[in-house]
């Protein structure tokens, strides 16, 4: 999941309390690697490329 803005934070919360592993990534990073970035295939890229191994969590504190 990306954390563009303040949208994300509702659902990485139900997630989190499904018992999911919820990665939160930068956007940023998505966009430095290369490869076609779209709306409408955001989710799949962002999978793509968390099964490669190229994407980092973002920290979040507790609380």
């Amino acid at each position: 999941m990306e954390a563009m803005g303040v949208y994300w934070y509702l659902l990485y919360d139900i997630l989190l309390d499904a018992g999911l592993d919820v990665w939160l990534v930068d956007g940023r990073q998505t966009r430095q690697l290369p490869g076609r970035k779209t709306d409408v295939k955001d989710c799949q890229w962002i999978q793509q490329l968390h099964s490669y191994g190229l994407l980092n969590r973002c920290y979040m504190s507790e609380g």
